[in-house]
This record gives structure tokens, sequence and C-alpha cells, in this order.
């Protein structure tokens, strides 16, 4: 198991929350402060966010308040135009009116356009955790770049972009590397319930580990039987409810258990010019099973 896709999976939560997007389910119209979205998952009052479909967009918001899952409050109704959900358009969460161009798979010497990202492993380390299994750590680093400008505005610009990375990376502590299989809810699901009805249950088999996950809450457990090809019995209870209508069942294949941004540096870097630059220290650690262990041959 490589250190390719523990890269990938922070790559994926980086962009997540640096560049969080939320398609509309109702109009706005202009006069409206109050916006209702997929998700409020991911933002934050006084999060700066813009509304923009294929075309145009409209900037100057602030959240001002998260409402419930799927309403916010801006900090000022929208003027310019109605945006409609047939237009496709979107609430997006930017930074001093940016985007982040990019979020790098290593550290490329040159960078065409920024603010941008980049994502490299550091290390790898492994030692026996029990008998039959190792801990195996990784070791990344996540930099961040933004055009040194004045000295304040490019202080301040860096510690927004890093603080909200930093802040994804703690809420992701268990972030799903590699392959995976899903299958849907077929029923609600109640909190203190162990078992649970699903579209397919041939994914399953005594002893998985599996997560519960909606857009706003994620539960581990472990499979104790598969009773039927649609029920299947939880070692533990269900601690939240829910909904079947937008809840999957992951099955991972790999397993990070402790991830942590460690770490943060902050200061200057030239990549053709001057930039401001932060490194993120990030760690996780994954249990690996050796049970399949065998001696190879020494002499042929």
């Amino acid at each position: 198991m490589g250190m390719e896709e523990v890269i990938d999976s922070v790559r994926s939560i980086v962009s997540k929350w640096v560049n969080t997007s939320r398609p509309l389910t109702a109009d706005a119209d202009i006069g409206d402060d109050i916006i209702s979205v997929t998700s409020s998952k991911r933002l934050k009052v006084n999060d700066q966010v813009m509304l923009r479909n294929a075309l145009v967009y409209e900037t100057g918001f602030l959240i001002e308040e998260i409402i419930d899952r799927y309403t916010i409050r801006l900090s000022r109704p929208v003027s310019s135009k109605d945006w409609t959900v047939d237009e496709n358009t979107t609430l997006i969460k930017t930074i001093n009116d940016m985007f982040v161009h990019a979020v790098y798979f290593g550290d490329p010497e040159v960078i065409p356009f920024y603010p941008a990202i980049s994502v490299f492993g550091e290390s790898r380390a492994s030692e026996w955790l029990t008998l039959d299994s190792t801990s195996e750590r990784y070791e990344l680093q996540i930099n961040v770049y933004v055009e040194d400008g004045s000295h304040e505005a490019g202080h301040r610009f860096l510690h927004k972009i890093t603080d909200a990375i930093q802040f994804g990376l703690k809420k992701n502590i268990y972030p799903l590397v590699g392959d995976f299989e899903t299958t849907a809810l077929l029923a609600d699901v109640a909190s203190g319930d162990f078992i649970i009805k699903v579209s397919d249950s041939s994914i399953f088999t005594e002893g998985n580990r599996i997560f519960i996950e909606d857009d706003f809450n994620l539960q581990e457990s472990f499979v104790r039987e598969v009773l039927d090809s649609q029920t299947v019995q939880l070692w533990q209870n269900i601690c939240e409810e829910y909904n079947a209508s937008d809840s999957l069942v992951i099955v991972p294949t790999r397993f990070i258990y402790n991830s942590w941004p460690a770490t943060i540096d902050y200061g200057k870097i030239h990549k053709g010019s001057l930039l401001q630059a932060s490194t993120i220290s990030w760690f996780a650690n994954e249990e690996e099973m050796q049970l399949a262990r065998t001696a190879n041959p020494q002499l042929l």
C-alpha cells in the first residue's frame, strides 16, 4: 500500500475546503439574502462567498448566519440579477475574491498562477502494531503559495488560506484513501439501531469496517453479520439519524486511524518571483494487516 493514494486523498480534502462549492436548490432573486443550498457543511459565519453560473458572477457577500443544514443568510441582499437553479447557479467560497488555482501533486518548480497549493510525500515509516499488523506512518507537506504583494496584505491572504486548510484537515481525521465500495441506505436509520437496510449487502463480509455518512455526519462501525441480500447487522449501535435519501454506506479497503496537521511554518520563497508561503506538516497512521506473509527463498 503506497503513498500515492494518501496524497490524492489529502489533495481532495484541501480542494473541498479552500474552494467549497454548493449548488442552489431554490432561486435567489434580487433582494433575497437567504439562500438555499444542497448543504451548508464546510461553510462558516464570516466566510467570503460569491454566486456564479457558467457566464457571470456576483461577489461581495459574507455569510452572516448558518440557519440550518440547507439554508444560509448572506451579509447583504442579492443585487445584480436573479440567480436560478435552471442556470446551475452555485455558491462558492472565495478568499480575497479569488480561487485557489490548483492543488498540485508534488511541488512543481514553475507555478503559472497563484494562489496555489502543493501536496507531496515527505517520508514513510513502518513498525509492528500487533502480531498480525503494522502501523504505517505517512508524513506529507502541504505548501501554500500567494503572491507577495504588500507586506500586510500578503500575510493576511496567506493566513486565511492556511487556516482553511488546517481546519479542514482537523475535520477529516479519517481520510478516505484508495479504492472503496458504496451502497445506498434503503431505509432511514434511527439513533440506537444495530440493523441497517442497504441496496446491496454483497459488498460486506463479517468484520468489515464501514462508514455511514451524509453531508453532515460520519460514523464508523463493523459488520457483525450479513442477514440477507439487503440487511446487515452491526456491532456498534448508530449514534445519529441517517436518512435514506441522502446517506451512503462505505466499505474502505484502507483505514487511516489517526491523522493531524501537526505543525505550520510561515515564510517566503522564490519561484520565479517572491512569494509568501506556508508549510503544513501532516501525518497519518494506517493499520496494515500482515496475515499472508510468507518467507521468500534465500538462495534461488
